[in-house]
């Protein structure tokens, strides 16, 4: 979502002013609207969409160095395909796609959108537990899924403060 400008002017900008959260405000408000309110199919594209403005954004540098040579690629999906989803981390950047890529590291099928709001909700976010109730489904490398899990967590943390 977020183009190469973008990335070359607001991450800059945010560094040496601190306008990150009333950004993250305006770029998340439909995100927070699903996190607080109703579950629709859109939740799982919204999250991404808010993950990269959030990457873009934070401040964080202990966050940024975490990622910093972090490179994977996740494809997300409910059982029934209804909701699709990717995305990409590659040194740091994100990418998110409305559609199935065909290369990725790691593919989580969830039983449905609500399931993944859950997950992603979760104080813990065990995804054992999740496997061996047949909720989510994954191919792939489970370090990537602990790795994007701490990111969403980190993401969500920081929007319920900006909303506060």
């Amino acid at each position: 979502m977020a183009s190469r400008l973008r990335r070359f002017v607001l991450r800059p900008i945010s560094k040496f002013f601190h306008v990150t959260e009333i950004l993250l405000k305006r770029c998340t408000k439909k995100l927070r609207n699903q996190l607080l309110g109703e579950i629709t199919e859109d939740f799982v594209q919204l999250m991404l969409n808010g993950m990269d403005w959030f990457f873009l954004l934070t401040p964080d540098v202990r966050f940024r160095e975490n990622l910093k040579n972090f490179n994977g690629r996740y494809l997300f999906k409910t059982a029934d395909e209804t909701v699709i989803s990717s995305a990409t981390f590659s040194n740091g950047n994100m990418h998110v796609y409305k559609k199935a890529i065909n290369d990725w590291d790691t593919m989580v099928t969830f039983k449905s959108p609500k399931t993944f709001r859950e997950f992603i909700l979760s104080e813990k976010q065990d995804i054992f537990d999740w496997l061996s109730r047949n909720e989510v489904d994954v191919d792939g490398s489970l370090n990537h899924i602990f790795k994007f899990a701490y990111m969403a967590r980190a993401v969500i943390d920081k929007i319920e403060r900006a909303f506060g």
